[in-house]
């Protein structure tokens, strides 16, 4: 190996631990218009910069694998089962907040409460605008205020474990779904790189 290869390959390893370590952890960062405030911003490893229009999409490689899109694949693959009260396993079928905890233990092996409502709690409050693959959807529906739970696709699209008689699919935060969304929460600790 080239004294340039050695270079670029400790450089490189320098990085890759550094986002591992870094992970999704809350940082206390000052803002500049919070500054003379003392108030502080949450800011997550989780956040991306937006591409802009005309830039170039990169195709993710194994690399680029995060645990979110391992989330996201667990709960995809049980699209077309039925939805199941209670259910909480490919075994026995599952409902909302069952696919939510079954997917995030799965793909990035974080613990998530069992409830909808508890979920909501345990979550990082973001904008809808700074929403992204892999956060939580909330919902108000039947009268309470947090009654639904589902895992955000993005381009405005989520997976959930809808109700009995239906089977898990793919909605649009539209119609009776967009008049009943609350919002969405970010799991920290769920995105990191994926290491395998």
């Amino acid at each position: 190996m080239s004294s340039g290869s050695v270079k670029t390959f400790a450089l490189c390893s320098v990085g890759v631990v550094a986002l591992v370590l870094s992970g999704c952890s809350a940082e206390n960062t000052k803002t500049s218009d919070a500054s003379n405030s003392g108030k502080y911003a949450v800011q997550l490893a989780h956040a991306k910069s937006r591409a802009g229009v005309g830039a170039v999409t990169k195709l993710p490689t194994k690399g680029d694998v995060t645990l979110l899109d391992r989330v996201v694949w667990n709960a995809q693959k049980q699209q077309g089962k039925m939805y199941q009260w209670g259910g909480e396993s490919p075994a026995t079928g599952f409902d909302c907040s069952g696919l939510t905890q079954y997917a995030f233990g799965k793909g990035a092996g974080v613990s998530l409460p069992r409830t909808a409502a508890a979920q909501y709690d345990a979550s990082v409050k973001i904008p809808k605008a700074s929403a992204d693959k892999g956060d939580l959807v909330f919902f108000n529906t039947r009268g309470r205020r947090i009654g639904h739970v589902g895992i955000y696709l993005g381009d405005n699209k989520f997976v959930h474990a809808p109700r009995t008689g239906k089977a898990i699919t793919t909605d649009k935060l539209e119609g009776y779904w967009g008049e009943r969304l609350v919002g969405f929460g970010r799991i920290p600790g769920a995105c990191k790189p994926a290491l395998s």
